[in-house]
């Protein structure tokens, strides 16, 4: 039975498990006897004429804890309040004799009244967290935690449900290159720092705020020159989207955590933006591509090639030449087979540039696109005509030249060893001045989409999409990917194509007086389509590759 005396600071410091209060002396002192073995906690009771009714000091062998005790909802109840002495393991705060008598008539009163004093702790604490979380979760905050979570989401993706690439293992992306969205939310990030919302609390962000941020860039967008000393050098249509969309997102994603309870239509972003649709600058078609029905662009064309031949030359792999020396240097073929494929192929460039040999299957002939570097971080796949696939043996051949000891995994290698090649625009620059003709990677992509066959040969392509249309085939969860994707989808996918590849590449060959292949036969479209009634998953994979060869 717990005794009851009147307790004093100085005894609850010097209160030990081992030496247990056993009674009061005539003179109303504390009798201390071993506690004895086998004890869990031993108790004293607050009383006297300064002691507070139900409170109750528990002491165990780790611990001293106050604690109150009084019937609620029809029965004897306990509730520890908090440590009334440190221990090794505690460093948190502790309650003096004093703040724990105060503290015990507070919760007294809630458990007469059957109101748990821990739900009410709990809940105060969940809005003191909260309210911290207001002021910490500023627009530069939320965007740098926005930036990390969708980091840590994509790495996440890249190691769910992978297939294994080609015919060996998975790629493992270059840590020097950024995904090019993370890229984007980096560009973002600087160029807002210093605006007028970067500093505000997301929960205090209003329509009239991000109007002072996001105004200015508009107007700079539309061709005004607004006075302000953050953001980007230039403003276009495609910067403003960007900014806008990385925004919202960070927002909503803040606004979800804070528990902000704010309509879908009703954040300050999204209302700002309704406000000014009609100033929104119109999307501007891009129209630029390498074109292939010029002479001046054939000539182009033509210029890489004889870059090509001089580059592949054996001298220029065992010459050893010096870095400072204005010669070919072995670097320069890597670059030019790389915008060769990269016409070829209509691939992007960052996963081109991160291509490994394990991805490249010559006895299948296919190129294996890895959810690393995709777009839409799924796996995919290219079918391999002759010409690439003579580019590619030739690569592999001068790599080892170039290399012999260490050739390294990466089809097109940097001149750092272990690295693929990171910023390969020097080509595309000497062009331009040899040719006068200006072009980047994604007009050499865009070119593809332009080219990919002629009307009856997409006709045919069209006719499957039809049949499977018919059929009810879905597009997976969120329409972004291909239900039920595998190799033997993509690899079928990529025979169906094949022929659309291989009769641009001839017409290519042509146009730069090289010799063409023989066609091969023409798509039996009729066994394609019996195949796709079998197999609903198919329509999916050739519709995936046409829309992305558009985009």
């Amino acid at each position: 039975m717990a005794v009851q005396l009147e307790l004093s600071q100085m005894l609850v410091d010097s209160l030990t498990f081992e030496n247990q209060i056993v009674g009061l002396n005539k003179a109303g002192r504390p009798i201390f006897e071993p506690t004895p073995p086998g004890t869990v906690e031993w108790i004293v009771r607050d009383g006297g004429k300064r002691g507070q009714s139900g409170l109750l000091l528990r002491i165990t062998s780790g611990a001293v804890t106050w604690c109150v005790r009084r019937k609620m909802g029809g029965k004897s109840t306990r509730r520890a309040m908090g440590r009334a002495r440190k221990a090794d393991d505690f460093t948190g705060r502790v309650l003096t004799l004093d703040e724990a008598r105060k503290r015990a008539r507070a919760w007294l009163v809630s458990m007469e009244e059957n109101i748990d004093p821990l739900l009410v702790r709990e809940d105060h604490l969940k809005q003191t967290k909260l309210a911290t979380e207001h002021r910490r979760l500023t627009m530069a905050v939320a965007f740098a935690d926005f930036i990390e979570a969708k980091r840590k989401h994509k790495a996440k993706l890249g190691e769910e449900g992978r297939l294994e690439v080609g015919v060996g293992k998975r790629r493992t992306a270059d840590p020097k290159l950024r995904d090019s969205s993370t890229a984007d939310r980096i560009k973002v990030q600087r160029w807002l720092d210093g605006s007028p919302m970067w500093q505000v609390p997301v929960g205090h962000l209003n329509e009239e705020v991000v109007s002072d941020s996001l105004t200015p860039l508009l107007k700079r967008a539309s061709g005004g020159q607004p006075k302000i000393t953050w953001g980007p050098k230039s403003v276009s249509k495609g910067t403003l989207d960007k900014i806008y969309r990385h925004l919202d997102g960070a927002w909503w994603r803040a606004a979800k955590i804070l528990k902000l309870g704010v309509g879908r239509d009703e954040g300050p972003l999204r209302l700002w933006r309704q406000n000014h649709e009609s100033d929104w600058p119109a999307d501007r078609l891009v129209h630029k591509a390498l074109d292939t029905s010029s002479p001046d662009h054939i000539q182009w064309l033509k210029a890489l090639l004889d870059m090509q031949r001089a580059a592949h030359d054996p001298a220029v792999f065992t010459a050893r030449i010096s870095p400072r020396s204005r010669a070919i240097k072995p670097h320069l073929s890597v670059l030019v087979d790389f915008y060769l494929l990269l016409i070829l192929w209509g691939t992007r460039a960052t996963e081109t540039q991160l291509l490994e040999w394990s991805q490249v299957d010559l006895a299948k002939r296919l190129i294996w696109l890895s959810e690393d570097t995709t777009k839409n971080a799924a796996l995919d796949v290219v079918p391999l005509t002759p010409w690439a696939a003579e580019i590619l043996q030739e690569r592999k051949r001068l790599n080892e030249l170039w290399r012999p000891d260490a050739p390294g995994r990466y089809v097109f290698p940097s001149r750092e060893h272990g690295h693929p090649i990171s910023s390969p625009r020097g080509v595309l620059v000497a062009l331009a001045e040899k040719t006068g003709i200006a072009l980047t990677a994604h007009d050499l992509r865009r070119s593809l989409a332009r080219e990919i066959g002629s009307d009856d040969d997409l006709m045919h392509t069209a006719r499957l999409l039809v049949s499977g249309a018919a059929l009810h085939h879905g597009a997976g969860k969120g329409g972004s990917r291909v239900a039920g994707a595998t190799h033997r989808y993509l690899e079928e996918k990529a025979n169906i194509l094949r022929p659309l590849y291989q009769k641009r590449e001839n017409r290519l060959r042509e146009l730069v007086g090289l010799q063409v292949e023989k066609p091969k036969a023409e798509l039996d479209v009729e066994a394609v389509l019996d195949r796709m009634r079998g197999d609903p998953n198919f329509f999916q994979q050739v519709m995936q590759t046409v829309l992305r060869s558009k985009s």
